[in-house]
């Protein structure tokens, strides 16, 4: 048989028993713990499939370090919480909301006695999505475990920026893609929402198949791969449905606008006819009043949805003349002038951008939050470097990246007014953004190197 040697001298075997009976205690006080590890295991190692060895050793060391210290992270908040049946620690507010409707939820399907109050909050229309289905699901086969959903979030946001670092290392190289994922990976706002009870990670997965199942659709050479690759996008696109108000407009709109863009610029005579459309369609809205109603009326509303993101607690800007905030509206009450609703998005557009510039920081968060943001303002002085040379690369991949930029930074520009709320939301495009900011830096690089032609990206 053989031993370990030693002053107290250890057989294999029961080094094996003892990690066995670890192994059961933990799967026992939380199973889903231990098949999340083992899911990331698994992920971890067929990750690297195909690349260089180099590369794959690069990779794997990445993700470990990127899932121990979210791991590090969950047990610290286990350690430094109380602990009850009817409590768990949280890092946002909105946590604790999401975490104990699944609970109540869990256990009406249970059958668990419940108040009348506790039945009225789970089955409130107010904040139902999917999200909520799916972990009240996962509840109800493993227990309640408010730790370890932070871990299996965790996991799956590990896993669609490892889908997005597959895409872009095929459409722009080594150097650009382990760039934008290393950022992914470690951006602090990015990391605290991947270990988060919210939907931000389930939404970025669903985001991400989309989009990834889009590129393999028109890559593909197989219609058997095509034809998987589009029933997967599909289920995606019908899990965000209600995950997010307005989400599978904004994907199919990404999707539309990359390659709508992506036609129109491929030739030389296909941009003067864009041009020449373009030209048509201002001229016709101009001499259309039905045209400028439709367009004053969204307007409209999503100044309504502006003020009242204003006259919410934090700290608020205005978007809007000062005359709208006199009273807060509801609902809305009257038409913007065309002067007004220029302004308006104008200002929504620029604050999207620069919102909070330094000298506005008004809270502790925000001072906490200016490293990351002079990060964002670099992001965005790169992005057109990044769109003109990954055109040169990858025009495909380059446009729908643009395309599934714009509606989102729309949306959220539009509607919001609390500089909160905006960086959260900021954030949505962040996945996509910074592998455009990765190559115009490698660009950038590259030309201050004095290295050209299509090999700058490796």
């Amino acid at each position: 048989m053989r031993t370990l040697e030693g002053p107290g001298t250890v057989t294999l075997p029961m080094t094996a028993v003892a990690g066995g009976v670890l192994l059961g205690i933990a799967f026992t006080l939380s199973p889903l713990t231990i098949a999340v590890a083992l899911g990331a295991v698994l992920m971890i190692a067929v990750a690297g499939r195909g690349l260089p060895d180099r590369e794959r050793h690069a990779l794997v060391a990445l993700l470990v370090v990127a899932f121990v210290l979210r791991a590090m992270a969950v047990g610290a908040l286990f350690l430094v919480s109380p602990h009850s049946t009817q409590s768990a620690g949280v890092i946002f507010g909105d946590e604790s909301y999401a975490l104990y409707r699944s609970w109540r939820i869990r256990d009406v399907l249970l059958g668990i006695p419940i108040l009348k109050y506790d039945y009225l909050i789970a089955y409130d229309s107010y904040g139902r999505s999917n999200y909520l289905s799916a972990i009240t699901l996962v509840q109800t086969l493993v227990g309640p475990a408010p730790y370890a959903l932070r871990l299996l979030n965790a996991v799956a946001f590990i896993g669609a920026a490892l889908l997005l670092f597959r895409v872009t290392h095929r459409a722009f190289g080594s150097t650009v893609a382990f760039s934008g994922l290393v950022v992914l990976l470690f951006l602090p706002t990015l990391f605290f929402w991947s270990i988060s009870l919210l939907k931000e990670s389930f939404y970025f997965v669903l985001t991400v198949i989309v989009f990834a199942t889009a590129i393999g659709c028109v890559r593909s050479r197989s219609w058997p791969a095509r034809l998987a690759m589009a029933a997967a996008g599909g289920v995606a696109l019908w899990a965000l449905h209600d995950l997010r108000t307005g989400a599978v407009t904004v994907a199919i709109a990404g999707l539309a606008l990359g390659v709508a863009a992506r036609v129109a610029v491929e030739r030389p005579l296909r941009i003067g006819v864009t041009a020449a459309l373009l030209a048509l369609g201002v001229l016709l809205f101009l001499r259309g009043p039905a045209l400028q109603d439709r367009l004053l009326s969204g307007i409209d509303t999503a100044a309504t949805e502006h003020t009242g993101h204003v006259f919410t607690v934090g700290h608020a800007y205005k978007l809007l003349d000062d005359t709208a905030y006199i009273f807060p509206r509801t609902s809305p009450q009257y038409t913007l002038t065309p002067a007004e609703a220029t302004r308006f998005v104008v200002r929504a557009l620029g604050s999207y951008l620069v919102t909070p510039l330094p000298w506005q920081i008004a809270t502790k968060g925000e001072l906490v939050y200016l490293p990351e943001q002079l990060l964002w303002y670099a992001l965005i002085v790169l992005a057109p470097f990044g769109v003109y040379a990954g055109y040169r690369r990858d025009p495909f991949v380059t446009c729908l990246l643009v395309g599934y930029l714009v509606p989102t930074a729309l949306a959220v520009a539009l509607t919001t007014g609390n500089v909160g709320t905006l960086i959260r939301h900021r954030t949505l495009i962040v996945p996509y953004l910074v592998w455009l900011s990765a190559i115009g830096a490698c660009a950038a690089v590259s030309r201050v190197a004095g290295r050209v032609g299509r090999g700058w990206i490796r």
